[in-house]
């Protein structure tokens, strides 16, 4: 029963984040190639707005979790993941352009980069995020 519950997580959150690289390319696509801003900027602006539906995806599909959000909690360290993710994507994208200068290598740089998180980020969220089980982790407190 606990690996049937941990497969349907592991393929909703594939699913969610299938829908997320559709989401964040196509974006990065129509602000680097269509609209012709800089691909950094490009970048910074296709993960701030594709963070948005990731994370109710994943808070509401993939771990099944309701009611109010915790700014501290949930919130705050979501994005310092996907900013995290956003710093390492933007060094890609910001390499690919100055030495390849096209759209499909940016694009790619920007994947692969995400690429590399995505388990260390599936088991941030499934062990503290979302976890109702267990202690929540709170990066905005100062120690």
């Amino acid at each position: 029963m606990v690996v049937r519950t941990i497969n349907r997580k592991i393929f909703r959150y594939l699913l969610v984040s299938v829908i997320s690289v559709v989401i964040g390319q196509s974006l990065l696509y129509l602000f680097f190639q269509t609209m012709g801003l800089d691909a950094a900027l490009s970048n910074f602006l296709s993960v701030t707005l594709s963070t948005i539906p990731n994370y109710l995806m994943n808070r509401y599909w993939v771990w099944r979790k309701s009611g109010p959000h915790d700014f501290k909690r949930e919130i705050a360290p979501y994005w310092i993941i996907a900013f995290s993710g956003l710093g390492l994507s933007t060094l890609f994208v910001f390499l690919a352009n100055r030495i390849w200068d096209s759209w499909v290598v940016v694009n790619c740089a920007n994947l692969s980069a995400y690429g590399s998180l995505w388990i260390l980020k599936f088991i941030i969220l499934d062990r503290y995020l979302f976890n109702t089980n267990s202690k929540k982790i709170d990066l905005t407190t100062k120690s």
